[in-house]
């Protein structure tokens, strides 16, 4: 069980932004690379909690983010947990379009209050854990915690608003929904030219493949 997230932008999330690092972004004048799948491997990869696995512009994802999902990811799995290639392609297109949704509202300059959020993550958490022991028992079991369901909160919220600015001026369901993929075509396009990964964590959505980051 976890908390209703559904949005045209993301589906899961970062536990807090990340804080900028020296190292992102690469150099400008690197080429962007064709995407990559993340490198098979039998055991998850267990990166140092300072290394940075990955840059959204000036946003770095580390090593401590990237072990705390991949944890929450496993655990998901149950009895029969996904493989570790699985664990890192999830969890890295997780943090990676998480970035890419605070990165876009910011240049969008679209806002959503901590009130907002802590107003519908109660509304949802009172809804799905009337009991507070039944909420504390999930956050045992999922590995989460309050401040990742936070954010997924936020995430969603964020969209929705984003979502909302795009078609704000076109009229009818088919001009919405083209004004939409008009909008995602090149969303997808800007931010996956501003991600940078290392190898071994590298999916479609990066747009190179950088060894130390």
């Amino acid at each position: 069980m976890t908390l209703v997230f559904v949005s045209l932008l993301v589906a899961t999330a970062d536990a807090q932004p990340p804080a900028p690092v020296a190292t992102c972004p690469p150099p400008a004048t690197s080429p962007v690379g064709a995407p990559s799948s993340p490198t098979p491997s039998i055991e998850l990869l267990s990166p140092a909690p300072e290394q940075v696995v990955a840059c959204v512009g000036v946003q770095s994802i580390t090593g401590a983010t990237f072990s705390h999902w991949a944890d929450i990811a496993r655990r998901s799995g149950g009895k029969h947990p996904p493989s570790a290639a699985g664990v890192t392609s999830e969890v890295m297109g997780f943090l990676i379009s998480s970035d890419w949704v605070l990165g876009e509202a910011a240049e969008l300059d679209v806002h959503v209050s901590e009130g907002e959020v802590r107003h519908s993550f109660d509304r949802i958490r009172a809804a799905q854990f009337p009991k507070l022991k039944g909420f504390t028992a999930f956050l045992k079991q999922s590995g989460e915690t309050v401040a990742d369901l936070l954010l997924r909160v936020r995430l969603n919220l964020t969209s929705e608003r984003i979502e909302k600015r795009v078609t704000a001026h076109h009229h009818g369901a088919r001009s919405q929904l083209r004004a939409m993929k008009r909008f995602l075509h090149e969303f997808k396009l800007k931010w996956t030219a501003q991600t940078y990964c290392e190898p071994g964590y590298a999916i479609s959505d990066c747009g190179r493949v950088q060894a130390g980051l």
